[in-house]
């Protein structure tokens, strides 16, 4: 067992350079899983960390046939309501600590406001929405304005936790960030659930389009949400997925391009797979073998 784990364990890197690093042996106890769940559990070891976080490929659907699992809840203006003007209180950026109208900041460009909770899985996600959206906004010729709203009733937990965050989600293209006046309850005009995590309205001349409502906060970028986009700027569907596809394309040229190793990870997981489909090593040896040969920076 131990030599198959030293052969396993030698692959080829960057263009003909060899790695030789060993595990301990697996015990005989354990047994195989599928060769798929291996790969995913292997791949997942390399591809869920924060800053390469939503890298997958975004799909662009119909917002008509956006569905929340279960009741269906109401959290915010709907499509075809005026948005009240409400004051909210800037976190970042050049008017820091300014009450703001965020309607008035839009003008008559389109809108997208973002109602969020103090939710770190969700502020999370919020990364990769805004860079879908920014790839988006550098294709289209319209000027979207995005307004980051948090609502929570101590405006302390938001900064003390992620005030870190805030250049970076500014860098995104989140225009305004800042916190309701109103605490939790957001805006009283809006009527906002308080339950609800996160809730996405998109706008245009103070008009709602869209409403989306995601009770647990988005993890990434929902496809009926960049088909609401689409609608908002006046593009077709499948032009904007297009522009996605292509950007995502280009992100993974660069990193491809930033990691010589990328290839020969590639086919380490398919063979580290093939020796768990085989039953010669449990998934555990195939996640140890893999950090062995290729250790996280």
């Amino acid at each position: 067992m131990k030599t198959l784990l030293t052969t396993i364990a030698t692959v080829l890197v960057a263009g003909g350079t060899t790695l030789a690093q060993q595990s301990s042996p697996p015990t005989e106890a354990k047994r195989a899983e599928p060769a798929t769940e291996a790969a995913t559990s292997v791949r997942e070891r390399e591809t869920h960390k924060p800053q390469e976080y939503g890298r997958g490929k975004l799909a662009v659907k119909d917002p008509a046939d956006f569905r929340m699992e279960g009741k269906q809840i109401f959290s915010g203006p709907q499509s075809g309501e005026k948005l009240p003007p409400f004051r909210a209180t800037s976190l970042a950026g050049d008017n820091k600590d300014k009450e703001l109208n965020p309607i008035e900041l839009a003008g008559s460009n389109p809108q997208i406001l973002l109602f969020q909770d103090e939710s770190g899985v969700a502020i999370r996600g919020l990364f990769g929405v805004a860079k879908a959206i920014r790839k988006i906004e550098r294709k289209t010729e319209q000027d979207l304005h995005i307004a980051c709203v948090f609502l929570c009733d101590d405006a302390e937990t938001i900064t003390s936790q992620f005030a870190s965050v805030f250049q970076n989600m500014r860098e995104r293209g989140i225009d305004l960030i800042a916190i309701s006046k109103d605490g939790r309850d957001g805006p009283g005009a809006y009527g906002l659930n308080r339950t609800v995590s996160q809730t996405i309205i998109l706008a245009r001349d103070g008009k709602v389009t869209r409403n989306f409502v995601f009770p647990q906060g988005l993890l990434q970028s929902d496809p009926h949400l960049m088909g609401g986009i689409a609608e908002l700027i006046g593009e077709e569907r499948e032009t904007v997925a297009r522009w996605l596809a292509g950007a995502a394309e280009g992100d993974a040229r660069m990193r491809r391009n930033d990691d010589p190793q990328s290839a020969a990870k590639a086919a380490f997981r398919e063979k580290l797979g093939e020796f768990v489909k085989d039953g010669k090593i449990t998934r555990e040896d195939a996640g140890e073998l893999y950090r062995a040969a290729f250790p996280e920076r």
